[in-house]
């Protein structure tokens, strides 16, 4: 979680920062007239650099990329205040010192040939997960797909089931009125409607919904749903 800076430090920082720059100045300009100019610059600046440095959190000091900033911030401190090619050759001999104090964070691998399969290793890692999730999300379509075909099939065999109620209800009052009136009645049925193709759905999306997808569900529910509807005679009379 991130976190901000309390107001008082901040306060302090741009109160310390403002300070240290109108030393800065102050020195620089009484430096110009100074018979150690390039010293009193010098020092001035290395003071300034050290109020600038206290500033940072340690942690942040401990890092790598500011040792590195840190050691050239120091050379060219001392070189501003070199006077003769030996204090300029002193600065840079202790710029590299401190640069080869730096102690450079330890690689994960050793070789380059390591690296590579390191970094390949991390591909199909990702490549593996990444696999898995999808997997995992038509698994779950799949599942909708299934419930969505079982609860149409229950939809049309109720919905069967009453109008062949209602039809033979309907067929027995038509009957008792033609008896009534001295007719025939030996072939007078009732239709009927079959649920035949709906149970071939049910059955084609159990089959799929094994291993399947949401379109080999649907695939497999409508063939087995055309087949069964080419093959039987859906209402009768």
């Amino acid at each position: 979680m991130a976190t901000s800076a309390a107001t008082n430090d901040v306060v302090n920082w741009a109160y310390q920062y403002s300070l240290a720059s109108a030393k800065l100045s102050s020195a620089q300009a009484n430096a110009s007239s100074s018979a150690t100019r390039s010293k009193d610059i010098a020092e001035a600046q290395a003071s300034f650099n050290a109020t600038m440095k206290s500033l940072v959190p340690s942690e942040v000091q401990s890092s790598v990329q500011f040792q590195y900033f840190d050691a050239y911030t120091n050379y060219n401190t001392a070189l501003a205040g070199a006077t003769t090619e030996t204090e300029r050759q002193e600065a840079l001999d202790s710029l590299y010192s401190e640069l080869s104090g730096l102690t450079l964070p330890t690689a994960t691998s050793t070789t380059l040939d390591s690296l590579a399969s390191d970094t390949l290793a991390a591909q199909k890692t990702n490549i593996s997960n990444a696999a898995a999730s999808i997997k995992s999300m038509l698994a779950s379509a799949a599942k909708m797909a299934s419930n969505a075909s079982a609860a149409w099939m229950s939809a049309i065999t109720s919905g069967a089931n009453a109008l062949n109620a209602q039809a033979a209800s309907l067929t027995d009052s038509m009957k008792t009125l033609m008896t009534s009136l001295g007719l025939d009645t030996s072939g007078v049925t009732a239709p009927t409607v079959s649920t035949t193709p709906t149970s071939a759905f049910a059955a084609g999306s159990a089959t799929a919904a094994a291993n399947g997808t949401p379109g080999s569900i649907l695939n497999s529910a409508l063939i087995g749903y055309l087949v069964a509807s080419q093959a039987t005679t859906t209402d009768s009379s």
